[in-house]
């Protein structure tokens, strides 16, 4: 199959093949390489700088200011639908160049989580737990793989929709270029326009990708281990020296697990605050342009951006929530191990590792709130509170009359 062959990652190893977890960032480190923000290679050193330089001035610095100076150039000139269908994507591309910059400062991290995966996986002896780990690989590079697909989507029907009737996607303002003047101004601009926005959509695959990406084999060393813990004392043939090393190397291994996520944490933490903070002020502007004022074509560019929204941060929590069960189901494994015919010592350490394991692993965000579905829902309900204001105070009924007169108004 010629899918498998070029992104074989994509697909299951072979039980007999060793295992490799950090192959489930394969794709996703590829395009943060991609992104401009790692160390430049020797031998394409100036190539790769020029790229970076090109795509973070377009996409992470220049994008953000170019919605902002649209606005205060031209806004005089936007249609409600049209405003709206802007102002949704320069919070998202406000919020994307901050997370940017937050995994940039902390990329080496990603590095040290995937030597951490390594060590996890020597730990991987038997055909069925390799098989675990092959399985939680090629579901993540898919996921990564439906993110890009969904984001492009997104950036694609927006270009055609505008292209359609006839303006820019975002009339985002850039120097010396008006394209109401001529036809290939408004042709350049919009490429100008698609490929920022490309860009952006690039980026914000890696930045919101990255902790599903990340969690997905860490689930599956959780499981794992899970089984190994439910085994502890149960072979009969086993010496209490044997038993006894056996639960120290699971406490090892649970101290792996925990530095692994801890690596994580300032990564984590600091993306999925930031999208906290506007998910609901997004998903309400876009809520109002449905509604209200998008036509067919704008309501579908709407609804994948919708999509790509709910993509940014409710996988991941779904996911912290599946982690909470996983600890606890951690506790439980051990207490179903054979520790009551063990001696005195070894109850007390299985005592000890219990309450350690019975506390669960959180992501915090912004070390303010925790990461889970019940945050992410309380962040969303804003953008019902946000259409609710803007519907009981009439906003839109003014904004359309504004612009109705305003058009009725204008000399002929």
């Amino acid at each position: 199959m010629l899918l498998q062959r070029i992104f074989p990652s994509m697909y299951m190893a072979p039980d007999s093949a060793p295992a490799e977890s950090r192959k489930a960032t394969l794709y996703l480190l590829r395009c943060i390489f991609l992104m401009g923000i790692r160390t430049p290679p020797r031998r394409f050193f100036a190539i790769y700088c020029l790229w970076s330089f090109a795509l973070n001035l377009s996409s992470t610095f220049y994008q953000p200011i170019g919605f902002l100076t649209g606005y205060i150039s031209h806004l005089s000139e936007f249609s409600p639908g049209e405003f709206l269908t802007s102002l949704q994507v320069a919070f998202n591309a406000w919020s994307c160049s901050a997370k940017v910059l937050i995994v940039w400062s902390l990329v080496k991290r990603f590095d040290q989580a995937n030597a951490i995966l390594d060590e996890l996986d020597k730990r991987l002896l038997v055909s069925s737990e390799r098989a675990r780990s092959h399985c939680a690989t090629a579901r993540s590079n898919r996921i990564f793989f439906v993110y890009m697909t969904v984001y492009v989507v997104y950036a694609t029907s927006t270009a055609v929709v505008a292209a359609l009737m006839g303006v820019p996607s975002f009339q985002n303002y850039y120097p010396w270029l008006d394209w109401r003047a001529s036809r290939w101004q408004f042709w350049l601009q919009s490429g100008l326009e698609y490929f920022a926005m490309l860009g952006a959509c690039f980026q914000d695959v890696c930045v919101d990708c990255y902790p599903v990406n990340y969690m997905l084999p860490l689930r599956a060393h959780m499981a794992i281990f899970r089984e190994r813990l439910r085994r502890l004392g149960k072979d009969p043939e086993e010496k209490p020296e044997q038993r006894y090393k056996k639960l120290i190397d699971c406490i090892k291994h649970h101290q792996v697990i925990l530095s692994y996520c801890d690596v994580l944490r300032p990564l984590v933490g600091g993306t999925i605050f930031v999208q906290f903070l506007v998910v609901g002020m997004v998903l309400g502007f876009t809520i109002i342009n449905i509604v209200m004022f998008a036509n067919f074509g704008s309501r579908i560019a709407a609804f994948s951006f919708m999509c790509c929204i709910m993509l940014e941060t409710t996988p991941f929590c779904i996911l912290c929530n599946y982690l909470t069960d996983d600890c606890y189901q951690l506790a439980d494994a051990l207490f179903e191990s054979n520790w009551i015919e063990q001696d005195r010592f070894y109850k007390k350490i299985v005592l000890q590792f219990l309450q350690t394991l019975q506390k669960p692993i959180v992501f915090m965000a912004g070390n303010i709130f925790s990461i889970s579905v019940a945050t992410n829902l309380t962040a969303m309900k804003f953008s019902f509170s946000v259409f609710t204001l803007v519907k009981q105070m009439n906003i839109a009924e003014k904004l359309s009359k504004s612009t109705k007169f305003e058009h009725e108004a204008a000399p002929i």
